[in-house]
C-alpha cells in the first residue's frame, strides 16, 4: 500500500512540475524572466501540499523589507528548494547544478529562469556565476547559496566554501543566514519515499562583510559562518 501511496505522490509531483513549466515557459517568452518566481512559489507551495509538508518559519520578519538579501542555507533535501521557494519573502536566484538543464521540459524552464546555472568541474564557469549571483543582487534581487555544495547525507552540516561570501563582497550586501531543519526526513538521500511532516526554516539576522577583507580574514568569516548556522539548526 505504501508503494502504491507512493506512485500516486510521485506521479502526481511529476504532471504538475511539467504543467507549472509549460506554464512559466510560455509566460516567460512573452513577459519577463521575473515572472518565473510567482510560478515558482505556487509550485513549491502545491508539491509541499501533495506531500503533506508543513513549513514553520522563524525570524523571516528580518528580511521583509524589500530590499536584495545574499541568502546562504545549508542544504541536506531535494526538498529544500521548495521549502525555500515556497516560504521567502521574496524570489531569490538560486545556483543550480547545469546538468539539470538536461531534464525535458523541467530543465528547459531552468535554463530560461533567473537562476543560475554552475558547472562544478571548470573553476572559470564557478567564478562567472559568481558574478551573475553578484550582478543580479546588485540589479535589486535575491541570490540563495547552498555553501557545502552538494546535499548532506544524514542532515548534518558539511564544510562550506567561500562562494557565497565572494557572491556578498561583490554585491555589497550582506549575508543572510538560513537553516532549514527536518528536510532531510521528508525524503532522505537514496530514500524512495515521502514522509510528511513539519520542517523549519529559521533565519537569522544579516552579516555585514568589511568592504576590504584578505584571505585570512575571509576563511575566519566563512568559520564563522558555519558556526552560526550550526547553531540554528541545533
Amino acid at each position: 500500500m505504501r508503494t502504491v501511496f507512493f506512485f500516486v505522490q510521485s506521479a502526481t509531483i511529476v504532471i504538475v512540475t511539467i504543467f507549472y513549466s509549460i506554464a512559466v515557459i510560455t509566460f516567460m517568452a512573452f513577459t519577463d524572466r521575473r515572472v518565473f518566481y510567482p510560478f515558482a512559489r505556487n509550485w513549491s507551495r502545491l508539491l509541499l501540499a501533495i506531500c503533506g509538508v508543513r513549513v514553520k518559519s522563524e525570524g523571516l520578519e528580518l528580511y521583509t523589507d524589500g530590499t536584495a538579501h545574499v541568502y546562504v542555507c545549508n542544504h541536506s533535501s531535494l526538498f529544500d528548494i521548495p521549502i525555500l521557494l515556497a516560504t521567502l519573502p521574496s524570489g531569490a536566484a538560486i545556483m543550480y547544478k547545469r546538468e539539470l538543464e538536461k531534464i525535458p521540459i523541467f530543465g528547459w524552464c531552468l535554463r530560461l529562469s533567473p537562476f543560475i546555472a554552475v558547472t562544478r568541474e571548470d573553476p572559470r564557469n564557478a567564478m562567472v556565476s559568481i558574478e551573475q549571483a553578484a550582478e543580479a543582487v546588485r540589479n535589486g534581487g535575491s541570490a540563495l547559496i547552498f555553501p557545502e555544495g552538494t546535499r548532506s547525507a544524514d542532515g548534518s552540516l558539511g564544510e562550506f566554501r567561500r562562494g557565497a561570501v565572494a557572491v556578498a563582497l561583490r554585491a555589497g550586501k550582506p549575508i543572510a543566514p538560513l537553516a532549514i531543519i527536518g528536510a532531510n526526513r521528508i525524503l532522505p538521500k537514496k530514500s524512495l519515499y515521502f514522509h510528511a511532516g513539519t520542517v523549519i526554516l529559521r533565519a537569522a539576522p544579516p552579516i555585514e562583510i568589511p568592504d576590504t577583507i584578505d584571505r585570512t580574514a575571509e576563511k575566519e568569516f566563512v568559520r564563522n559562518l558555519h558556526s552560526i548556522i550550526a547553531t540554528m539548526m541545533a
